[in-house]
């Protein structure tokens, strides 16, 4: 998913700020506390808040852990292996097609992913790529990142209408609607048949609806298969009237003051060839999660022409948007949190100017769906997390094609240097709003043609 980048974000400081060595002082008195009183158990439904926090130590991020030790978050734990729930794994053809690849796959100096056979880039990979990861691997952490990018890219081509909504501690500062479509020529199965001449992974193209004065902003983004290969990326600004090329480094920054960045989007949207990783550790986190898609209480309905829709729960996703909650405007409301066993990830920018220094990425061990992201910068503060909730897996063909259907989706990066945050929302139940994933896309629309109509 893409946003379109107009200028980087204010500087921020290296230095260690007083509010956050308050927060860390705070903490870890509250550990050595915790530590002497009695064991709470997190069973399912219990609450996880100022009465139970100290149960999930080393389950969350310190920064996380500290919004429910202080109440400002509040979410109750839930088992999801039980009879009638949904599966958060992805489809049997996914699986099947993971089988495969076993032994069939290696990866570059680059970090690039290649044939064993031969050698070469594969044109078209279905699956995890890696289905095997062994922990004491040099190259472990770079296979768990492009398993990673394939569980993402096999939900094919999107269309969807999110929304950007831009807190402070008081409530919502603005509101940002942005039209998106993205074209996949990896992983889905129809990927396959797409002409590709100009090598590409994927083409994104993002334009800004609403609010009046932002109307007509367009971005265009091309990802080369190329690992020597930046993305190449263009923005319309209608108070320009003309498109301009922008640096790849763009897509570490954010836009229009928010939080929210190209490199964020499902969870992290970089080129993995433009980082190196290293494994950190395996062990089990507590995750965001949509409790209404688990229970099978989440709806797609097929879109014309072909594809799938999801329909979005209309319920108060975050703490802004309910009149009862007094926690943090940002707080994942109607979310729960589940016990899942992760692979802690370091990756670190191979060009120097990227906006971060490091960036501890955290995913699921068994469907490699991303969760917490915390970035840091090169002095080694805490600048942002990023926040990732996932669902199950809903179909509606009788099995033919799963869609990841989460009914009250919500991303949210929270930067700690100005204690506000940018959540990504998507309008619920509108018939007009697309929530699209498997839906046929035109090569021809990602072209420069198509950023200007689009932006006048």
């Amino acid at each position: 998913m893409a946003w379109p980048v107009l200028r980087r974000t204010r500087g921020r400081s290296s230095c260690m700020t007083l509010p956050r060595l308050l927060v860390l002082a705070a903490l870890a008195t509250a550990l050595a506390v915790a530590a002497q009183a009695p064991a709470v158990e997190l069973t399912d439904g219990t609450t996880l808040g100022p009465d139970t926090w100290e149960a999930a130590q080393r389950l969350l991020p310190d920064e996380i852990l500290e919004h429910y030790r202080t109440g400002e978050y509040l979410n109750r734990i839930m088992e999801i292996d039980r009879p009638g729930y949904l599966s958060i794994k992805q489809s049997a053809a996914f699986q099947e097609a993971t089988k495969a690849n076993r032994d069939k796959y290696a990866l570059s100096p680059q970090g690039s992913i290649i044939d064993k056979a031969t050698g070469a880039q594969p044109a078209y990979i279905t699956g995890f790529p890696f289905p095997d990861i062994d922990p004491q691997e040099p190259q472990a952490a770079t296979k768990i990142v492009w398993n990673y990018f394939y569980s993402v890219w096999w939900n094919g081509n999107e269309h969807f209408l999110t929304e950007l909504v831009l807190l402070s501690r008081r409530g919502i500062d603005r509101r940002l609607t942005t039209d998106v479509r993205m074209l996949m020529y990896d992983s889905a199965p129809e990927a396959r048949l797409l002409p590709n001449p100009n090598n590409l992974v994927l083409q994104s193209l993002a334009t800004v609806v609403q609010p009046a004065d932002l109307n007509g902003t367009v971005s265009l983004t091309w990802r080369f298969r190329d690992p020597t290969k930046h993305d190449s990326q263009w923005t319309y600004v209608p108070g320009m009237r003309r498109p301009r090329q922008v640096s790849a480094l763009n897509r570490s920054d954010g836009f229009m003051g928010s939080e929210i960045s190209l490199d964020d989007g499902p969870f992290f949207d970089s080129k993995p060839e433009d980082f190196t990783f290293r494994l950190l550790e395996r062990r089990d986190q507590l995750v965001i999660m949509d409790p209404y898609s688990i229970r099978g209480e989440g709806e797609i309905a097929a879109v014309p022409g072909g594809g799938w829709r999801i329909v979005w729960k209309d319920v108060p996703r975050i703490g802004a948007d309910d009149p009862t909650w007094r926690g943090l405007p940002w707080a994942p409301v109607s979310a729960v949190l589940v016990r899942r066993p992760m692979w802690f990830v370091e990756a670190v920018p191979r060009d120097p100017h990227y906006l971060y220094g490091r960036i501890v990425l955290r995913f699921d061990t068994e469907t490699y769906q991303g969760s917490w992201a915390s970035k840091y910068d090169r002095a080694g503060q805490l600048l942002v997390t990023y926040q990732a909730s996932t669902g199950a897996f809903y179909s509606g063909d009788g099995g033919k094609t799963y869609i990841p259907a989460g009914g009250t989706t919500v991303r949210t990066a929270e930067n700690f240097l100005y204690n506000r945050a940018t959540v990504v929302l998507f309008p619920p139940r509108n018939p007009e709003h697309p929530a699209d994933y498997r839906v046929p896309l035109a090569h021809d629309l990602f072209n420069m043609d198509t950023l200007v109509k689009r932006g006048k």
